[in-house]
């Protein structure tokens, strides 16, 4: 199967125009994050791929239910073996709390800069 996808895809032309359908379908089944319905999207691609795990018979592990987390800096989701507690030193605070304040004051900095234009 993967092999004649391959063929097939070799063979193929190198220019694709408006009327490609492997293009469109491709474009179609992208999920974006500023769609209204992309978390529908994304539950069903996960479904999808959980079943195809399940009849290669590999395992299919939980998924954390659990209220969603403080974001971290890898953005890291919680899975089934951490639920999303900051057990920390509370240094990852202190990064995140940087990063806002540097680009708050950026952005403050162009305002009062360009404030007199």
């Amino acid at each position: 199967d993967e092999a004649t996808e391959r063929a097939r895809i070799a063979t193929a032309s190198f220019a694709r125009g408006r009327d490609d359908a492997d293009l469109e379908g491709h474009l179609k089944a992208r999920i974006r994050a500023e769609d209204p319905m992309a978390h529908r999207a994304a539950a069903k691609a996960r479904s999808r791929r959980e079943a195809s795990l399940r009849e290669a018979g590999r395992e299919v592990r939980p998924r954390y239910k659990g209220p969603r987390p403080k974001p971290n800096r890898y953005g890291i989701e919680p899975g089934y073996r951490w639920d999303g507690v900051d057990r920390g030193n509370d240094f990852e605070n202190r990064v995140l709390a940087a990063a806002y304040s540097r680009g708050h004051r950026k952005e403050e900095a162009y305002k009062w800069s360009a404030a007199d234009m």
